[in-house]
């Protein structure tokens, strides 16, 4: 590894320095050029605007050059002959500005100060702004979810923002679904070893949700890419916030965002810490169904989740000049996610009356630690859009983890009972670590002003060890010895190289894109334990191509028809082939198990009413060959030297898995302190699956949708309301119970320029979110409940920090300081 590090290290730098050269400059340079350089604002908040189309034209309208402005509005044009300019600056939804600048001998550097662009109305209805930045945006392409707008997950993690996004649906596991497919989860776009609870909310900028995407994303994920996108603060001076906060389940929280931001440099480190209580229960009531007689299992759970952890990142973005920027961050995380577990068994006869029953614990504890490190370099050139980038992220992380498990049986009378069919007492210990490694390069090139061509390379690097010992007291010695069935020590590689191209072009009001990525994967797995047993899996070249076709109509609507393929890859832990074993349940991997691949269609038709309401209406299909779908079994395994009657779980390839749908997103201005997000999903699902021989055919009609309301009232006070609905949910073998649940949220904005927030939420309000299941075999028909206290009233607190100053340090050119706002004035630069 360390090779790959030192070659991909030293080509970056040679991008870096050879780019640097091409930079005209230098002392015999000086005296027959010029710099002109100012700053972007617009004319209402007095907010920079990045990303803005500044154009150097001569005087005969001719381009000279051009950029984009910075993420803090500046622009600067260095090394430019003597002569008479026109700036020509536009930026989507601002009116055109053009301003004159002649350089000479004399005045070889012009500061044309701070150009304030006004709102065109016209322009933004155009780009989906209704008012300010809303919580929610749609393209045609891509939904983006504002997490700073979200009261209801102010103080949480990950999970708690995704449960707000439209288009997703979260679990009371975490277990994150995408029209009813698993999407793949991006960390800043980039793959993370980080789960959704090891998040803190305030630490994410926005969702950004990509149902279909295309070539130049990764093919993993049938059900298209979530990117996370953390905080990364870039506003010039110094800046930052505190936060803290509690619930009425004992939880607590507390962080701190700090950047200075100055000429060439940009400093920033952000620190969270959690410290979160989730109550639960579950029930498991199973009727067996033997060849002579009918008995029933009834297995009763109550206990308490602990998710205590810190992250901090901390980096820095070095400006080199206008065409090169390096950044490097380093992100750490660490702490515990601990369950204790009180359990209690009743055995019944054909009559559903209690034989015997048993008590005992099932308590699990884990450390976790996650250390990722990110470089990347950025290099644009003199034509507008042309950009090349690169980056490297190592993500590597360690954990350890213990178990202590009992389960002693009585009479009915409460006399202990002494059955060496049944473990009385396990505990277990392990540790594991696991790397991560991601190299990419991208390359923009356009090729006139409406057509572009993009390509790139990429290649990720996965390794995870993992052993754990149980141990199991045997009957009647009393002994401990080591249980080979709960007992693992496992290697696991995998290794994805990835290489695309895609073309963009449009004529008048059609455009197309077309792209194709090859991805080739290979990865290997070795038990090392016991009856040692290893795989090697080596796929070749897979193609993955795309096609989007889009139409834009005279009055702001837009159609858009899409084409991807896909491919979901077995997870490690899908391919582990050791058992996890609670009660009469247990689950294992299956190491046989290959990749699905799907055909992904998309049908898109984006709405702008009168400028207040954006409607998005979706149509899509997916077919998907060896689509991958838990299989339940009754079987009998080896436990702790004894046979244990179990239902076994474990991942199979299915035949085909049909499904096809609509969606509907309407965002709604519906007064001028009132917005409506509505959201709905439907879909019809077919699983065609044989296992031994067995039918395990299901289909059914599934829909879900979500609300998001954001109310404006007096005295600078925020109403958030927030309510899902699932229906039911189709297994191959059974099916999902619908489940609802409702948030709400208050914020109240204080102090001069708002710097200080105090928001109360409670979420779940009616205490209902659930998971309720029913499973069918031919030995066994199963319902299987589990809950969390997910209702909780949280508080918290922020306060923003800011002073806009440019010149915390000297400019080259000795100009006067720029006035700024006050410390404690908010963020209203």
């Amino acid at each position: 590894m360390r090779k790959i590090v030192s070659l991909f290290t030293g080509w970056l730098l040679l991008f870096c320095f050879t780019a640097m050269a091409q930079q005209p400059g230098g002392k015999a340079a000086a005296a027959s050029t010029g710099t002109i350089y100012g700053k972007l604002l617009d004319a209402q908040t007095g907010k920079p605007i990045e990303y803005a189309s500044v154009a150097l034209l001569r005087p005969d309208s001719s381009v000279q050059t051009g950029m984009l402005s910075k993420t803090n509005g500046d622009f600067s044009f260095e090394n430019i002959a003597l002569n008479k300019y026109i700036l020509k600056i536009n930026f989507i939804g601002y009116e055109t500005v053009y301003k004159v600048a002649t350089l000479s001998a004399k005045t070889s550097s012009i500061d044309v100060g701070n150009v304030k662009l006004k709102a065109n109305v016209k322009s933004l209805a155009a780009v989906n702004v209704v008012g300010e930045k809303p919580a929610f945006t749609m393209a045609i392409d891509k939904r983006v979810f504002n997490v700073e707008k979200n009261l209801a997950s102010i103080g949480g993690t990950a999970t708690d923002v995704l449960k707000q996004v439209p288009s997703v649906n979260v679990d009371i596991d975490g277990n994150v679904t995408v029209r009813n497919g698993t999407p793949t989860i991006f960390i800043d776009g980039r793959p993370s070893t980080l789960t959704l609870d090891q998040i803190p909310a305030d630490a994410i900028q926005n969702i950004e949700v990509v149902t279909n995407p295309s070539a130049k994303y990764d093919a993993e994920g049938m059900s298209g890419i979530l990117n996370i996108v953390l905080k990364k603060n870039k506003k010039a001076g110094i800046n930052g916030a505190l936060s803290a906060g509690v619930t009425s389940l004992g939880s607590t929280n507390a962080g701190i965002d700090f950047n200075l931001r100055q000429e060439k440099f940009n400093f920033f480190i952000n620190y969270n810490i959690r410290d979160r209580k989730s109550p639960m229960t579950g029930r498991l009531y199973r009727k067996n169904l033997g060849a002579d007689t009918t008995t029933y299992t009834e297995q009763l759970e109550d206990g308490d989740f602990y998710r205590k952890f810190q992250t901090g990142r901390i980096g820095f973005d070095w400006f080199i000049d206008n065409r090169n920027t390096i950044t490097i961050s380093e992100n750490l995380t660490g702490g515990n996610f601990n369950k204790y577990n009180n359990q209690t068994l009743y055995e019944q006869d054909m009559h559903q009356q209690n034989v015997r029953y048993g008590t005992g614990i099932n308590n699990t504890l884990n450390g976790f630690r996650n250390y990722t490190t990110q470089l990347g370099y950025k290099h644009t050139f003199a034509k507008e859009g042309e950009e090349l980038t690169a980056d490297f992220t190592y993500n590597y992380a360690t954990g350890d983890n213990s178990s202590n498990y009992s389960l002693q049986y009585f009479d009915l009378a409460g006399k202990p009972i002494y059955d060496p069919k049944k473990p009385e007492l396990r505990n277990g210990s392990g540790e594991g670590t696991t790397k991560y490694l991601t190299a990419q390069l991208d390359y923009v090139k356009p090729l006139t002003e409406k057509s572009k061509i993009e390509m790139g390379l990429r290649s990720n690097t996965r390794e995870f060890d993992n052993f754990t010992n149980t141990y199991g007291q045997n009957y009647p010695s009393g002994d401990f010895t080591l249980d080979t069935a709960l007992s693992n020590n496992y290697h696991y590689k995998e290794q994805i190289n990835a290489g695309y191209v895609s073309y963009t072009g449009a004529k008048d009001n059609f455009g197309y894109q077309v792209g194709l990525r090859a991805e080739q994967s290979n990865y290997n797995g070795e038990t090392r334990l016991g009856e040692k047993s290893s795989y090697k899996i080596n796929y070749p070249i897979s193609l993955f191509p795309s096609v989007f076709l889009s139409q834009k109509f005279k009055g702001d609507h837009e159609l858009q028809l899409n084409y991807s393929r896909r491919i979901r890859r077995p997870w490690f832990r899908d391919l582990l082939p050791t058992i996890d074993y609670s009660g009469q349940s247990a689950s294992t991997g299956n190491p046989d198990l290959k990749p699905e691949f799907t055909n992904s269609f998309e049908l898109s038709y984006l709405k702008d009413i009168a400028h207040k309401h954006n409607l998005l209406v979706s149509v899509y299909y997916r077919n998907t060959n060896n689509a991958i779908t838990d299989f339940y079994v009754d079987t009998t395994l080896n436990l702790n030297g004894q046979n244990q009657h179990v239902l076994l779980s474990y991942p199979i390839n299915a035949s085909t898995r049909n499904s096809y749908g609509a969606e509907f997103t309407l965002r709604s201005q519906l007064t001028k302190i009132w917005d409506l997000t509505t959201n709905v999903n439907l879909a019809q699902t077919k699983i065609d699956a044989t296992s031994n021989g067995s039918n395990l055919s299901n289909q059914g009609i599934t829909w879900f949708g979500k609300l998001n309301s954001n109310t404006k009232l007096p005295w600078n006070l925020t109403l958030q309301v927030s309510a899902e609905y699932e229906s039911k949910q189709i297994m191959p073998q059974g099916e999902r119970e619908p489940k609802w649940s409702a948030d709400a949220a208050v914020k109240k904005d204080m102090l001069k320029n708002k710097a200080l927030s105090i928001s109360l939420g409670i979420s779940d309000i009616f205490n209902t979110d659930r998971n309720l299941s029913y499973t069918s075999t031919s030995f066994s028909e199963q319902e299987y409940y589990r809950k969390r206290l997910t209702r909780e009233l949280r508080l918290n607190a922020t306060w923003r920090f800011g002073k806009m100053d440019t010149n915390l340090f000297k400019r080259k050119n000795n100009k006067s300081k720029e006035s700024g706002g006050e410390m404690g004035g908010g963020d209203g630069f």
